[in-house]
């Protein structure tokens, strides 16, 4: 019997490389501790300082986020000082697999994060019926009538969003679960497509390996300051019982496309404690530019909070301006609209701090001249950040202040922050001090206990793939062109290579 596919390629996302490792050499994810047998495998390297965010799109068009423009939910809308959610169609590159489906060949899509649904001429392209962070456009399909019999065979997604605070062990028991359950569902949706057989290319996506990373970190690792060994009891550590979860859905996969297909699996990026100082960032440059400290209303802040929660998300999504516009005026938002500064912080997740220049000539109302003033100003602004101290720590609050333009290249670049500040995350961040703006105190207030570490895992089995590990580190961009290259396709016009003439047997 024939494989239902020629490549299959499963993601893993946000599932870290040193817990897989770890865990699949002590024999908890033997389906992932064979693949270290037989196949091609290393490490990934995300696009630096946009990682969070940018991690998928760089991965599916196989270009640079300056090419590509996509690095956060929500993103700086250039000549202006307006910040807006990002929808998944105004990414500026083109997918791989709609190069694939222009050449003819038969491929199916399901949940790959930050995509809306392709019109595969044939194939079937599935978005967000089990995904971390939805769209707010929500659960789609093509052909759009796939979409009933979808809800019908497997149900919807009653997660939706997992951002939720949680404070029983109960209730991380129950939210274990449900991603558990999740994982099931979709390898059962994922059997019922490759079912349909005759693939040339099968993409499907976990993502609950992210949520429970974000929500549970702190179950998981016992030196986070939150761990708390009564919560652990009920709930044991969701963080591995998830990725053993997937583990088992990835075998079944497996064993339906046999030894005959090329396999691909790719997990994203990694995660580790939620310590960062990107919630103090506004703060941080307002006082460096020798603003007053912002008095806020703290007492205002649960109840605005729980407010906004009840709203269902699509109402939440399109009413975000008006929040921010809001929460800016109560003194408990740290927002862009700030043309008469100097710098100001952009969303770019939390990994990394974003801090746009307020440059004359690209900004409406900019005050620093481009070339020499703007240079002086980001060297004298990268001394300031670096000599900051955690005070929990007494260690160095910033590891090091890049420049975009010294990463990236491309037409897109002017939608990038201009610097990406890379937090030192040792230990959390509540109170830090410089000489040149004294003490500034904070507290972070969301529901996140993990975030994202930059390095991911790629495995490569199949007919003449020579197993074995890579030294080196290999771009996410160069997945797109492998497995394009794998079914025969090359891709036009992408940053990444292909992966397949370094690993094929001599």
């Amino acid at each position: 019997m024939s494989s239902p596919a020629k490549v299959l390629f499963i993601g893993i996302d946000a599932a870290d490389k040193d817990l897989i490792l770890e865990w699949a050499a002590a024999g908890e994810l033997p389906h992932l501790n064979s693949l270290l047998e037989t196949a091609a495998w290393g490490v990934t390297q995300s696009p630096v300082g946009l990682y969070v965010g940018a991690i998928w799109p760089s991965f599916y068009t196989g270009v640079s986020p300056a090419r590509h423009a996509r690095y956060c939910y929500e993103q700086l809308q250039p000549g202006s000082y307006e910040v807006k959610p990002v929808s998944p169609r105004e990414v500026k590159h083109e997918p791989f697999w709609d190069a694939l489906n222009r050449a003819g060949k038969r491929v199916a899509v399901i949940d790959v994060p930050k995509t809306f649904a392709s019109r595969l001429s044939n194939g079937l392209h599935i978005v967000d019926w089990g995904s971390h962070d939805p769209d707010v456009s929500g659960f789609a399909a093509w052909p759009a009538s796939m979409a009933a019999d979808i809800e019908k065979q497997f149900g919807i997604d009653n997660l939706h969003n997992c951002n939720a605070f949680r404070t029983t062990g109960e209730e991380f028991r129950d939210f274990r679960d449900m991603l558990i359950q999740r994982v099931r569902q979709k390898t059962a949706l994922s059997a019922w497509c490759l079912d349909q057989g005759d693939w040339d290319c099968f993409v499907t996506v976990f993502s609950e390996s992210h949520c429970v990373g974000h929500q549970c970190w702190h179950l998981h690792d016992d030196r986070h300051y939150k761990y708390d060994p009564r919560l652990v009891e009920i709930a044991g550590d969701p963080v591995k019982a998830v990725y053993k979860a997937i583990d088992e859905g990835i075998g079944e996969l497996i064993r339906k496309v046999g030894d005959d297909a090329h396999l691909v699996l790719f997990a994203s990026h990694g995660m580790g404690p939620h310590y960062d100082a990107t919630f103090m960032l506004d703060e941080i440059l307002r006082r460096v530019e020798g603003d007053p400290p912002r008095q806020r209303r703290a007492s205002l802040v649960p109840l605005a909070s729980a407010a906004w929660k009840l709203l269902p998300q699509k109402v939440r999504h399109f009413a975000r301006p008006v929040r921010r516009k809001a929460r800016t005026s109560l003194g408990l938002e740290q927002s862009a609209q700030t043309p008469r500064r100097k710098s100001f912080r952009v969303p770019n997740n939390d990994a990394y701090g974003g801090i746009r220049i307020n440059l004359a000539g690209r900004e409406p109302k900019g005050l620093i001249a481009p070339g020499r003033e703007y240079d002086e100003f980001c060297e004298a602004l990268s001394r300031d950040l670096l000599a900051f101290i955690n005070v929990t720590s007494g260690e160095p609050l910033v590891k090091a202040v890049l420049r975009s333009a010294d990463l990236y290249e491309g037409d897109n670049l002017h939608y990038l922050p201009d610097l990406l500040v890379e937090w030192n995350r040792s230990a959390p961040v509540e109170e830090i001090y410089s000489p040149n703006t004294g003490t500034i105190t904070g507290t972070y207030r969301k529901c996140r206990t993990g975030d994202h570490t930059p390095e991911g895992l790629f495995f490569i089995r199949g007919p003449s793939i020579a197993p074995g590990q890579m030294q080196e580190q290999v771009s996410v961009m160069d997945l797109a062109p492998t497995i394009a290259s794998l079914t025969g396709v090359e891709l036009a016009d992408v940053d990444g290579r292909s992966l397949a003439p370094l690993i094929t047997a001599q």
